[in-house]
Order: C-alpha cells, then structure tokens, then sequence
C-alpha cells in the first residue's frame, strides 16, 4: 500500500480532492492551516482569511491505483506548487 501525503495552498484544496475523487479515494485525512519553513520561507496561515495558509491531506491507497493517479498528481503540484511524500505502508487490521 502507499501512503501519499500532499501539501498544498488552501485555496487548490478543492481542486485536488476533485483528482482524488476521479481515482475514486474517498477516505483521507485534510489538516488545516498547518505552518511549516521550506524553500519559500516561513508559511503560516493569515488570522483573518486562509488565503496564505497550507492544507496537509493524505490517504492510503492500493499501490495500482497510485500508480494510476500519479502523473495526474504530479502535473498537479507542478501547476500549483506544493509537496507530495509517497510512502510504502501497511495497514494494521
């Protein structure tokens, strides 16, 4: 299984839980206004709206089905911006 983990602005939140649905995951996990330094500084959320803020979402998935969405997920970033960490998992049962 993986596990893909995505950070991205909050205002393309939206837009990548539509490429979610496409590939049919509908379990996953969105934290907002999460802060964090990278290679464009400092982020952290504005106190009055969240247009500068970032969502963190992950899911896991069946290693085919990543397979299947990966480029989608990867013309996304490239056209939004953000970061996505893919990671082997196992589910605990």
């Amino acid at each position: 299984m993986k596990k893909v983990e995505v950070i991205i602005e909050s205002i393309y939140i939206n837009r990548f839980l539509k490429l979610l649905t496409k590939y049919e995951i509908t379990g996953y996990t969105l934290i907002k206004d999460i802060a964090g330094n990278g290679s464009h500084g400092l982020k952290t959320a504005d106190d009055i709206t969240d247009v500068f803020s970032n969502n963190y979402i992950f899911t896991v998935c069946e290693e085919e089905k990543y397979l299947c969405m990966q480029e989608d997920i990867r013309s996304f970033i490239k056209k939004y911006g953000g970061k996505c960490i893919v990671s082997d998992v196992m589910m605990l049962l």
